[in-house]
């Protein structure tokens, strides 16, 4: 499994939203499973994940596509939110760039994967 998505994991599962948005660059975008806001800055996406582990949350790898360029990561598939115990299939896009000797979420979309017709 990718490095940077491991340790997304790793925050998630610390349920402590300060960790999990450290990850995010200042200049971040997050649009989350559970929100219909687009969410920019620290203390949009802050928010977003103090809501979010006010529960008890889990995130499981069901497939993962990654493509790396100089300064820039591309990360994307499917996973499953496990949120007291109940299962939310989603899908998922990052992007992380590089700052400095550290790498950074810079854009992160993740919604409800649509049932199939």
């Amino acid at each position: 499994m990718n490095k940077r998505i491991q340790n997304w994991i790793d925050c998630i599962k610390s349920n402590d939203p300060t960790l999990v948005t450290e990850l995010y660059d200042e200049y971040a975008i997050l649009l989350g499973t559970f929100s219909d806001i687009e969410r920019q800055g620290p203390k949009l996406i802050y928010d977003y994940f103090n809501g979010l582990l006010s529960s008890k949350v889990d995130v499981e790898i069901i497939s993962e596509h990654s493509h790396s360029f100089d300064n820039l990561e591309v990360c994307s598939g499917l996973y499953n939110f496990i949120v007291n115990g109940d299962t939310i299939e989603a899908r998922y896009s990052f992007v992380f760039i590089q700052v400095n000797d550290d790498w950074k979420i810079l854009s992160h979309h993740s919604s409800v994967l649509p049932k199939s017709s």
